[in-house]
């Protein structure tokens, strides 16, 4: 495991997400002018995309409460979600054999 010390960590970038005039060297590994890979209306475009969804999320997830699946789920209503009760935020690794039937059952 590499260890950083905290003068080598890199503070977040300060200027606001979508902004397109980033300062170079804010940490992003992109140059400066490059949008941002986040989306604020990403849920929006992606039920209006009609492409089908998997939402595939471990109840014990501390990074992403399961709360915000239930939210993600009001914004796309024709997305599948599934909530693996004894995973967490690495559900392919707390439960592969569920995460594999899920992603198989979804594909099918």
């Amino acid at each position: 495991m590499v260890k950083i010390s905290p003068s080598q960590h890199k503070p977040r970038c300060p200027v606001p997400r979508g902004n397109l005039t980033r300062p170079s060297g804010c940490g992003h590994g992109r140059p400066a002018g490059w949008p941002s890979p986040q989306c604020d209306d990403a849920a929006v475009r992606l039920a209006a995309s009609g492409i089908p969804i998997l939402l595939l999320h471990g109840r014990q997830d501390m990074t992403f409460p399961v709360a915000l699946l239930e939210q993600t789920t009001a914004l796309i209503p024709a997305a599948r979600a599934v909530v693996l009760d004894d995973a967490g935020h690495m559900a392919h690794i707390d439960q592969p054999e569920q995460w594999i039937t899920a992603v198989g059952e979804f594909l099918e």
